[in-house]
C-alpha cells in the first residue's frame, strides 16, 4: 500500500508528531539555514536605542518554528533570549505588570549585570501597569505617568525616586551589557484586537531602551486589521514599530505532499490497513484532500486523527473513502455536519428518470454550503457519491447492483459504510466538543460534573476542560459555584511531567475556566459569598490554594476579585486548617511542598514551625520529597541537544523543613517506603553531599 507521489528514499524520516513548533534537530521544510541568517542579522544589528524585529506569516507557517531555530542560534551564542508569551495571561489591564514580572523573573538568577537589569525592570514596570491609555503613537512617557497617577500609584514613586531616574538606571544596566537582550513575544495573532494593541504599546513604551531587541511573530493581515483605529491604517502604526520584518517563506505543494505521504504510509503500515483502491486514490488526492492543505500545520491537523479513526474502522472502509472525509470534516466542519441529513442525496441510487426532487435539493445544499470550497465539494460527490450525479445534472444512473457492489467494497457511497463511518469516526477532539456541550448542559450539577470528569483519562480531562472554555460566553447566566468545584477538585488526577517548553500545563488549563466562571460575577462580595461557599468542598489544600491565588492580590498572580482584607482572612482561614492538619491528610496534597511553605514561611516565619513528627511519617515525607521535584532544561552553548534533568527547589525544602536536618529525616522516612535506590532517594543524597546543578 503506498500513497506517495515521489521516491521513497529518505522520505520515512521526513514524519511529523502532533502540533508542536520544530526545532533544528527537525527542520522537516530545510529551512534551519533561513532561521540562522536572521539570527546573524539580529545579532550584528547595533541596538543604541533597541530594535523591534518582527517574523511574519499566516496561522500554521511555521512562525514559532523559525523562532524556535533563531533562539538557538542565538543562545549558542551566548546571547541572552528571554521569552514572553501574552496569550497565557487573562486581560490586559495587567499585561505591563506581568511582562516585567516574567521578564524580571528570568534574569534575576543570572549574572550581576542580569540582576541588576531584573532589579531595574521591576521598579520601571510598577509604574506602567494602567497601559490601557497609552498611546502607540506619541510621547509614550508622558501619558504613561498620566496613567499611572490616576491609579494613585505614580505620585508615590515619583516624589522618591522620579520615573525618569527609573528609566536612567534601566538604560545604564542594560547599556553596559555586551551583547543585547533579545525579547521573543510570540502568538500575537492569537490575541484579541485590544490585547494586540496593548502588546504594541508596551513594545513601544520600552523599545527605546539600548540593549534591547525585540523578536515578534504575528500573522501581519491580522495584525495591521486590529490596529486600525479612527479611520488611520494600522499599516502605519506597524511600520511605527517594527523596524525590520522578515516573512516566513512559503511552503512548496512538492514538499508538503512529500510530508503527507511520508507519514500517511507510515500510519497505514504501522495499522496494516489494506483496504486501498490504487485507481481511485490520484484523482480524490488532487481534486479534494490537496486543495485543502497549504501549511505544515494543516498537514498536521489533518494526520493527527488519522491514527485512532482508523484503527476504529479496523480495515472496515475503502482508505480513500476515508482520507476524503477526513479532510472534509478537518477543514470544512459545517459542511461535514451536513452530511448525515444528506444522506439519501448522496448514496440512494436513481433507478429512473422520475428521481424525487427533494434528493437533489439535499447535494445542492451539500456543496452551496461552502461557497469558497463548491469545486472540492462537488469532486468529493463525484468521486465518492457515483448517486449523486444525477442529481448534478449528469446522466448517470446506478441501480441495486451497483449498491451491493459499493457495499461489497466498502465504500461510503453505501448508506450503511457512510453511517458506519460517521458512528465510529469522532476524534479526541470532535469527542471533547461533545463531552464539553454535555457538560455545560449540567454545569449547575456539581455530583453529574465530577462523575463525568472521573470517567474521563486525565489528558481527556485536560481537552474537555479547554473546550470548556468556549463556552465563557454564557457563563454569566449559572450559578459558577458548582463547576468550580468539580474542576479543582480534578487537579490531583491531572499532575503530570511538562510536555515541552510551551506546555502551559493543567494547572493553568483549570484556573482560566475558573477565572471565567467568577469573572461575570462582578461584586466582589458575591465572589466573596462564592469561594466561601466553594471551599469547604474543594478536597485538598493544593487545590484551594489554586483559587485563593486566583482571586486574591498577590504581585502577578491574583486578579483581585475579591476585597484584600476579605482575601487574607480566607487566607489565613486554611492557612489554620493546613497547620492542624495530620501527617496522613497532608500526604494525598498533589503540591505539598508548596502547601507546607506557604502555611509556614511565605508571610511570616516565625510563626509556625512544622511538627517534627510529620518529617518521620513515610508516606507524608515521600510525598513532600516528591514535590520539591523539578525538571530543569539546559541546552549547552555550541550543541542543539536540550538536557533535561530533575532537580531540588532545595532552599524551599531547607525551610520547610528547618534546615539540613530535617531533610535528613525525611530522606530516611522516605527511604523506608521508595528504597534506597530509589531516583528520588538518590537524588536527595546527591543534593545532601553538597552537590548543586549549575546556575543559568
Amino acid at each position: 500500500m503506498v500513497v506517495r507521489s515521489r521516491s521513497e528514499h529518505n522520505q520515512e524520516e521526513r514524519v511529523i508528531v502532533g502540533d508542536e513548533p520544530v526545532n533544528s534537530e527537525n527542520d522537516i521544510l530545510g529551512r534551519r539555514a533561513i532561521a540562522s541568517q536572521w539570527a546573524t542579522a539580529i545579532e550584528q544589528a547595533t541596538a543604541p536605542r533597541g530594535l523591534v524585529f518582527a517574523v511574519t506569516g499566516p496561522w500554521g507557517s511555521g512562525k514559532t518554528s523559525m523562532l524556535n531555530m533563531i533562539e538557538e542560534d542565538l543562545s549558542s551564542k551566548d546571547i541572552q533570549v528571554l521569552k514572553f508569551n501574552p496569550w497565557l495571561f487573562s486581560g490586559t489591564d495587567q499585561l505591563v505588570s506581568f511582562f516585567f514580572g516574567e521578564m524580571a523573573s528570568q534574569l534575576e538568577y543570572g549574572n550581576p549585570k542580569q540582576q541588576k537589569i531584573a532589579s531595574a525592570l521591576k521598579k520601571y514596570g510598577a509604574l506602567f501597569s494602567p497601559i490601557k491609555i497609552v498611546p502607540i503613537v506619541g510621547t509614550a512617557l508622558s501619558a504613561a505617568a498620566e496613567a499611572a497617577a490616576a491609579a494613585g500609584k505614580f505620585m508615590e514613586e515619583s516624589q522618591s525616586r522620579g520615573i525618569q531616574e527609573q528609566k536612567s538606571t534601566l538604560a545604564d544596566a542594560l547599556e553596559d551589557l555586551e551583547h543585547p537582550v533579545i525579547v521573543i513575544l510570540d502568538d500575537l495573532d492569537r490575541l484579541t484586537g485590544q490585547e494586540i494593541r496593548d502588546v504594541l504599546r508596551m513594545v513601544r513604551l520600552t523599545g527605546a531602551f539600548p540593549n534591547l531587541i525585540y523578536i515578534l511573530s504575528f500573522d501581519r493581515q491580522r495584525v495591521e486589521l486590529a490596529l486600525n483605529e479612527d479611520g488611520l491604517p494600522g499599516r502605519a502604526y506597524l511600520e511605527k514599530i517594527v523596524q525590520v520584518m522578515f516573512n516566513v517563506p512559503d511552503i512548496a505543494p512538492g514538499d508538503l505532499h512529500s510530508i503527507l505521504f511520508a507519514e500517511l504510509d507510515r500510519i497505514i503500515k504501522d495499522l496494516q490497513y489494506s483496504r486501498f483502491s490504487t485507481n481511485l486514490w490520484p484523482d480524490v488526492f488532487i481534486e479534494i484532500i490537496a486543495p485543502l492543505l497549504s501549511t505544515v500545520r494543516d498537514v498536521r491537523r489533518y494526520v493527527a486523527p488519522l491514527r485512532t479513526v482508523l484503527s476504529l474502522l479496523d480495515n472496515s472502509i475503502e482508505l480513500t473513502d476515508v482520507l476524503a472525509l477526513e479532510a472534509m470534516r478537518i477543514f470544512l466542519p459545517d459542511t461535514f455536519s451536513l452530511l448525515s441529513s444528506a444522506i439519501p442525496g448522496l448514496t440512494t441510487p436513481a433507478y429512473n428518470t422520475h428521481d424525487n426532487p427533494s434528493l437533489a435539493e439535499q447535494v445542492r445544499a451539500f456543496i452551496d454550503s461552502d461557497e469558497q470550497h463548491q469545486a472540492v465539494l462537488h469532486a468529493l460527490c463525484m468521486r465518492l457519491f457515483p448517486a449523486s450525479k444525477l442529481r448534478l445534472g449528469m446522466n448517470d444512473r446506478y441501480g441495486s447492483d451497483s449498491a451491493a457492489a459499493w457495499l461489497r467494497e466498502r465504500r461510503v457511497a453505501h448508506p450503511d459504510v457512510l453511517s458506519f463511518y460517521l458512528q465510529l469516526s469522532m476524534p479526541a477532539s470532535m469527542k471533547s466538543a461533545v463531552t464539553a456541550e454535555l457538560l455545560f448542559d449540567h454545569i449547575e450539577d456539581e455530583d453529574f460534573l465530577t462523575q463525568a470528569f472521573n470517567e474521563l483519562d486525565p489528558p481527556q480531562v485536560e481537552q474537555v476542560v479547554t473546550t470548556l472554555e468556549s463556552h465563557q460566553n454564557e457563563f454569566s447566566s449559572i450559578d459558577p459555584e458548582p463547576a468550580i468545584v468539580a474542576l479543582l477538585n480534578q487537579l490531583p488526577r491531572l499532575r503530570r511531567p511538562a510536555k515541552g517548553f510551551f506546555d502551559i500545563g493543567p494547572d493553568i488549563v483549570i484556573s482560566r475556566v475558573v477565572y471565567r466562571l467568577l469573572l461575570p460575577t462582578e461584586d466582589p462580595n458575591q465572589v466573596l459569598e462564592i469561594v466561601r461557599r466553594a471551599l469547604p468542598r474543594v478536597v485538598q489544600y493544593s487545590s484551594k490554594l489554586v483559587l485563593l491565588k486566583l482571586i486574591g492580590h498577590r504581585k502577578n498572580a491574583g486578579h483581585k476579585l475579591v476585597g484584600e482584607d476579605e482575601w487574607k482572612a480566607l487566607e489565613e482561614e486554611v492557612r489554620s486548617e493546613v497547620r492542624s492538619a495530620g501527617a496522613t491528610d497532608l500526604a494525598r496534597e498533589w503540591d505539598l511542598l508548596r502547601v507546607m511553605w506557604w502555611a509556614g514561611i511565605e508571610d511570616d516565619p516565625h510563626t509556625w514551625i512544622i511538627p517534627q513528627t510529620h518529617l518521620d511519617e513515610p508516606e507524608f515525607a515521600k510525598q513532600l520529597l516528591g514535590t520539591a521535584v523539578t525538571q530543569a532544561r539546559r541546552q549547552t552553548m555550541g550543541s542543539r541537544a536540550v538536557d533535561i534533568s530533575d532537580q531540588l527547589a532545595w532552599e524551599p525544602l531547607l525551610e520547610v523543613v528547618n534546615r539540613e536536618e530535617g531533610v535528613r529525616r525525611c530522606r530516611d522516612a522516605a527511604a523506608a517506603t521508595v528504597g534506597e535506590k530509589s531516583p528520588l532517594i538518590q537524588l536527595v543524597d546527591k543534593y545532601l553531599e553538597g552537590w548543586r546543578p549549575p546556575e543559568f
